[in-house]
């Protein structure tokens, strides 16, 4: 029973990763149409763009930011001390 329900949770998680990974499911642009054919139709063309860029334009912040630069590890400690 417990190798079945290792099995199961295995193949689970594969399948999340699988769909979470997709390309297709990444943010693209609205399309745009050939040409707009009311105002109410640019203007949610133009708020889907805008949405779009907020997203795809977000700053990110994150732990790196407070990282110290690493030390040169192939650098001769010898070099240092002069």
């Amino acid at each position: 029973m417990s190798r079945r329900l290792m099995v199961i949770v295995c193949i689970t998680a594969i399948l999340i990763s699988t769909v979470t990974c997709l390309p297709d499911a990444m943010l693209s642009p609205p399309d745009r149409p050939n040409e707009f054919r009311s105002p109410g139709q640019l203007r949610s063309y133009l708020k889907a763009l805008n949405d779009y860029y907020a997203i795809v334009g977000r700053p990110r912040f994150g732990r790196s930011a407070y990282k110290q630069p690493a030390r040169n590890t192939f650098q001769d400690e010898s070099m240092d001390s002069e």
